[in-house]
């Protein structure tokens, strides 16, 4: 599934909203404009457009994926990017302990926030600043990789609706 273009999402959230009708799907009541932009002056960042419009018009969380409602999403400046831009195994990694630690926090925990966790230290995680802003990755106690080779919120969140818990969202990731 591509990033979908910004041209194009007004009919990528009417084919959501009619998927989440159609498989019954509860969500959380949609936000405000004043509740997204005091969340992203709190955290020094505007959120990705997709995402916005996701929670102004489709919905805020959800429980039927595990999907953090925005007001669960830890308040931090976000500003710092996401450094990343390719998937990172650390557990593989032979530097020194500390030398990986100190890339991890400057790198990877910083200019993105957490979607959905989903146990045994995995979640999905939306970029937010950087270079992959609008990504979803997921995130791992031994490493982090973008989905479906470039996923942005919709196609990840359509992805889910479309197959559920058994959305495979590495199916079209090719490591090099």
């Amino acid at each position: 599934m591509p990033v979908y273009e910004p041209k194009d999402y007004e009919k990528v959230i009417k084919r959501i909203q009619q998927k989440i009708i159609a498989n019954n799907i509860k969500m959380g009541e949609c936000l405000s404009e004043e509740a997204i932009t005091e969340f992203e002056k709190y955290c020094n960042i505007r959120l990705p457009e997709a995402y916005r419009m996701f929670l102004k018009r489709v919905g805020n969380g959800c429980d039927d994926c595990c999907l953090n409602r925005l007001e669960d999403i830890e308040r931090k400046d976000l500003s710092h990017p996401f450094m990343l831009q390719d998937f990172w195994l650390w557990e593989e990694d032979d530097r020194e302990a500390d030398i990986i630690e100190q890339e991890m926090e400057t790198n990877v925990y910083q200019g993105e926030i957490e979607l959905a966790n989903m146990g045994c230290g995995m979640s999905y995680n939306l970029i937010v600043s950087g270079k992959c802003r609008g990504e979803v990755w997921d995130f791992t106690d031994v490493g982090v990789q973008p989905c479906c080779e470039r996923q942005d919120f919709f196609g990840w969140f359509e992805l889910w609706l479309d197959e559920g818990e058994d959305a495979d969202y590495f199916k079209d990731y090719v490591y090099e």
